[in-house]
């Protein structure tokens, strides 16, 4: 099980590490955006601040409309305690994870001020 908090500017949060390799992981706080459809989203100062070796484009099509060409690449991404390799995005004002990780789990949020976020696993 994955935990997290609602912050006070009512965001779903989690907890995540990642690395772009060398066995240096870096911990991110995470938006749950259940409106992304990608697995994970970072802002340019984010991936630079990372060094993370974004080298393909791929379009993308934010919810504020119109089609963009954004860097992309692979993270290493710790989740359930596993690490897993993740397509990220450049992309956004925050580290955003979207419904392609969230995928065969169940999401609960306490939607109050420093609420429980849980992700679990459904199996199978």
């Amino acid at each position: 099980m994955i935990n997290g908090r609602v912050t006070e500017d009512l965001k779903a949060k989690i907890n995540i590490a990642i690395s772009a390799g060398g066995g240096v992981w870096n911990s991110l706080d995470a938006v749950i955006d259940t409106g992304f459809n990608g697995q994970l989203a970072l802002p340019e100062e984010t991936v630079q601040a990372l060094d993370l070796a974004l080298d393909r484009f791929r379009r993308v099509t934010p919810a504020v409309g119109g089609t963009r060409v954004v860097a992309s690449g692979h993270v290493q991404l710790r989740w359930e305690d596993v690490s897993i390799r993740a397509r990220v995005i450049q992309a956004g004002t925050e580290p955003l994870i979207g419904m392609a990780l969230l995928w065969n789990h169940r999401i609960t949020i306490d939607a109050v001020a420093d609420g429980a976020v849980n992700i679990t696993p459904l199996g199978g």
